[in-house]
């Protein structure tokens, strides 16, 4: 039993940070959004870029193996708070060249990937089904 309530902790605890990383990235959206960026877009930042594309790569990948019907409740767990949290790396990254440049066109395409990334809520344990 203490298996089940600590899966069902795990869960409230993954929701509530589900609940967090939303409300991160989409108040980083809103300000790049509402912000005065008035500079024009500069040209591509390969760094930039090549981060942004290993954090989305990471948030997929760390959700599909969370979700895998043989992995251990403790490192489904941890799997899945990596895969939020490289959501919102991704949009804070987004923020931060936004900063630099003083264009939002990218940091608001970086963030709303970040977003887009973090809607669904993780479920390490739906594979498994209860007990």
């Amino acid at each position: 039993m203490s298996t089940e309530a600590e899966i069902e902790s795990a869960q409230r605890t993954l929701r509530g940070m589900h609940k967090a990383v939303l409300s991160l990235l989409t108040l980083l959206a809103l300000n790049l959004f509402l912000g005065e960026f008035d500079e024009p877009s500069p040209p591509p930042d390969p760094q930039a870029t090549t981060a942004a594309v290993g954090l989305a790569l990471a948030a997929i990948l760390l959700r599909r193996f969370a979700s895998s019907p043989t992995i251990r409740p403790s490192s489904a767990v941890f799997l899945s708070v990596g895969a939020l949290f490289s959501a919102a790396a991704l949009g804070v990254l987004g923020t931060l060249l936004a900063l630099e440049s003083g264009s939002a066109e990218t940091g608001l395409l970086f963030t709303l990937a970040g977003l887009i990334f973090a809607l669904r809520v993780p479920r390490p344990f739906g594979a498994r089904g209860p007990g």
